[in-house]
């Protein structure tokens, strides 16, 4: 066949049916020069060189086909000042998730389209999600203690959040709205027999009591500056609750309503329709309000 000028031969059409299997014509320069072929597959398989695309309004892509499922989309903005983008899932398809691992996780960042979620640590491992601010740490959500830190990268390690200090007026949080526990409170019944008497969860920040008769609870240490309240919000006949430290806690009632400071009770007493709210401070539990009924004592 006569040579022919490039220009003078058929195109390769967008449709045909296997266009990376086509031949090109290459100069191997690895030793003296020889006439080779190559498919176009391979020629772009591993293109160990620099590669630059440089103009505006390029766009680079890679997704199962034109306009499906596009994985990833890079598009340059029309001018140096103009807004490119670089895009994840740019099709909003549930079947392109975007997946950042680390040293520890194989799910460090997980972007699920299907699940329409976006998870840190995916695979439950021990790794930390951090926010920093300008001077200090905003959020420091630890993997290993889990458990999350305001303010602060130091974590107390029994509790869930820990809330940093302003560090000129000891300040912490402010709220313009109410504070609210959103958890039912636990209703527990007491027992008539002191040697029986049932516990009062500490897991919960209030608890219904329910005594028919005088009845016997006991309360369990907490954890510093922990508040718990309780309320005595049925029973029958002339109920009367009598609370109990357990464990070794103790009992900081005082000798008045709301008083704390006080070691020698045994018990707190409180009558139907009657509250107390109490702080776990230096090993004990220490009144700071109780309603007109409320009575400590050391039977």
């Amino acid at each position: 066949m006569a040579d022919k000028k490039i220009t003078a031969l058929t195109a390769l059409g967008s449709t045909d049916v296997a266009p990376a299997a086509d031949l090109l014509h290459i100069i191997d320069y690895s030793a003296s020069p020889v006439n080779k072929k190559i498919t176009v597959a391979n020629l772009f398989d591993q293109v160990n060189t620099n590669t630059s695309i440089y103009g505006d309004e390029m766009v680079f892509e890679v997704g199962q086909a034109a306009a499906v499922n596009s994985h990833l989309r890079v598009e340059v903005g029309d001018g140096a000042s103009a807004d490119g983008a670089v895009t994840v899932n740019d099709d909003g398809v549930a079947y392109v998730d975007f997946i950042v691992k680390s040293l520890t996780s194989d799910q460090a960042i997980k972007v699920d389209a299907g699940a329409d979620t976006v998870t840190i640590n995916g695979d439950n491992e021990n790794v930390d999600f951090v926010v920093k601010g300008d001077t200090l740490t905003l959020i420091h959500a630890d993997g290993g203690e889990d458990a999350v830190g305001i303010g602060t990268a130091t974590i107390a390690t029994n509790t869930t959040l820990t809330v940093a200090a302003d560090a000129t007026t000891g300040h912490s949080v402010a709220m313009n709205g109410n504070l609210v526990f959103p958890t039912t409170p636990v209703a527990t019944t007491g027992h008539a027999t002191e040697g029986s008497a049932v516990a009062i969860p500490i897991t919960t920040p209030v608890s219904y009591l329910t005594s028919n008769g005088t009845m016997y609870f006991t309360l369990a240490a907490g954890v510093q500056g922990q508040l718990k309240t309780l309320i005595v919000s049925a029973g029958t006949g002339t109920p009367l609750a009598k609370i109990k430290a357990a464990g070794g806690t103790t009992l900081h009632l005082g000798t008045g309503n709301g008083q704390t400071g006080g070691t020698a009770n045994t018990h707190l007493s409180l009558q139907y329709q009657e509250a107390v709210m109490m702080q776990y401070l230096n090993s004990g539990w220490a009144l700071i309000a109780a309603g007109d009924e409320a009575s400590s004592g050391t039977s």
